[in-house]
């Protein structure tokens, strides 16, 4: 019983509505993510385990507290909602859902929870800190308490090995990912007519992905580009976001002795000690972090394993697998190459991204003063391109390569192909740098061809559409 007051003592620490009937404003945040609407209709609506997972320190604790706060201000009673961080080193984990089932029946229900009215929500952060969590969870869902489970975890690799096993059909999995332009700019308070314009491109971005049409997509980003012209045609948001990207306690940081250690010690450090090398047997974590900051130099060009495993000294079975690693914790992803074979494709080199412009200059130790003269402005903006698609829940995302031609990206949706290009110095149209795309489209003539500018905005005879970056970000 001991044990249970002291977990009880810790929900007390970590519910303050119980008490206020109301989120702290400092745990709510300040902005509202893309993915509250989609979290709050869950809620409403569905029974099964909401996953919130993606690399540390994007933002999904804030998410929980902004669906809390939405729960209260809906009238749900205070007592009705839990709050637990997993990773408290005072819980007692042993007897954790035990005493979350007690909680609810001694103090709120007053009854056998499943005899109970109304519905009860649990929130656990940063889960994978508990041993088998799955199982329990799995038993109150099949016994169909009123239980509402909403679980974040960065061990997303974890998660996806082992955990949606038990979960089947269960489960409903959101990947969270860095700001957004027009998050990141909402953080730093930017006018509002700059955030509802992103808003709308990322709505008619959405749109055009569902049918490629780059006739209708071209009117509606004049018709965006018209309404909001002197707005969108400020480089300063853009430019912020190229050089920080969107993790927001980097966006906000002061200090730039804070900012130079942010990425390594914050996130890498946490994700390759605490979330890789555990759930992957990794012994060696010096070589997992020299492989990261390898990688992640790597950036938009392609990922040679043998080459990488001759620099880093170490054997070429031992890389592979730890970049495999790597790649599942939501901060590096591995492109395949675009083939007409899954065994060709599966032995060609893989191209690598970081996921946030921020991330990949802070570690590359890149000045921002040398990215004109070195061109790395391309660079970012492919980053950024790669991270819109993902946000946009674009899963089959390649590239294409043949000798010297190649194309950026290559997305299947059910068949159709989109092949992109970013071309951010110089003439977008010039064709010496298009001859890859030109190749392509001669040997899979694609649904629609995007080129992505820093400033032309243009519908070609061969409706081929060029579009500034400033207009492709949502």
């Amino acid at each position: 019983m001991d044990l249970w007051k002291n977990n009880l003592d810790i929900f007390r620490e970590q519910n303050p509505w119980w008490v206020s009937g109301a989120v702290p404003a400092d745990l709510v945040g300040s902005v509202r993510r893309l993915y509250y609407d989609h979290i709050v209709e869950h809620l409403a609506t569905q029974r099964e385990v909401l996953l919130l997972e993606g690399p540390r320190r994007v933002g999904k604790t804030t998410l929980i507290y902004q669906a809390i706060a939405h729960l209260l201000a809906s009238a749900t009673p205070p007592g009705h909602i839990l709050y637990v961080s997993v990773d408290d080193p005072y819980l007692n984990r042993e007897t954790l859902f035990r005493d979350i089932q007690d909680y609810f029946e001694h103090f709120v229900a007053r009854r056998d929870l499943r005899s109970a009215e109304g519905t009860f929500y649990v929130f656990l952060d940063e889960v994978t800190a508990l041993d088998d969590w799955e199982l329990y969870v799995k038993r109150y869902y099949d016994l169909k308490y009123p239980l509402r489970f909403v679980c974040t975890s960065s061990a997303a690799a974890f998660l996806k090995k082992r955990s949606r096993e038990s979960l089947a059909g269960r489960i409903s999995a959101v990947q969270v990912y860095p700001f957004c332009l027009s998050e990141a700019a909402n953080l730093r308070g930017t006018e509002p007519r700059l955030i509802e314009a992103h808003t709308l491109l990322r709505e008619t971005w959405a749109a055009f992905y569902k049918h490629f049409d780059v006739t209708r997509l071209h009117a509606r980003l004049q018709e965006v580009e018209k309404e909001f012209g002197t707005v969108l045609l400020d480089e300063l948001p853009l430019r912020l976001y190229l050089l920080e990207g969107g993790f927001p306690e980097y966006i906000l940081a002061g200090s730039p002795r804070y900012k130079d250690r942010y990425f390594l010690e914050s996130v890498v450090d946490r994700t390759l000690f605490h979330d890789i090398g555990p759930v992957f047997g990794a012994t060696d974590l010096h070589l997992l972090q020299r492989l990261f900051l390898y990688a992640n130099n790597q950036s938009g060009a392609l990922m040679n394993i043998s080459e990488a495993s001759r620099n880093l000294g170490a054997p070429y079975s031992t890389v592979a697998g730890y970049l495999r690693s790597l790649s599942s914790a939501g901060l590096l992803y591995l492109l395949p190459k675009f083939a007409t074979s899954v065994e060709a494709e599966a032995r060609s080199i893989e191209r690598v991204y970081a996921i946030d412009p921020g991330l990949y200059l802070s570690l590359a130790r890149v000045d921002p003063a040398d990215l004109d003269q070195t061109g790395a402005w391309g660079r970012l903006a492919e980053i950024c391109v790669f991270a819109e698609f993902k946000r946009h829940d674009l899963r089959d995302i390649r590239y294409w390569r043949d000798r010297d031609r190649e194309v950026d990206f290559v997305v299947d949706c059910a068949g159709a192909l989109l092949a992109v290009e970013v071309k951010f110095r110089g003439d977008p149209l010039d064709p010496r740098g298009l001859r890859g795309l030109e190749h392509f489209t001669r040997k899979f003539p694609p649904t629609a061809r995007i080129i992505v500018s820093r400033n032309t905005h243009r519908l070609c005879e061969d409706r081929t559409l060029v579009v500034p970056l400033r207009l492709f970000l949502g």
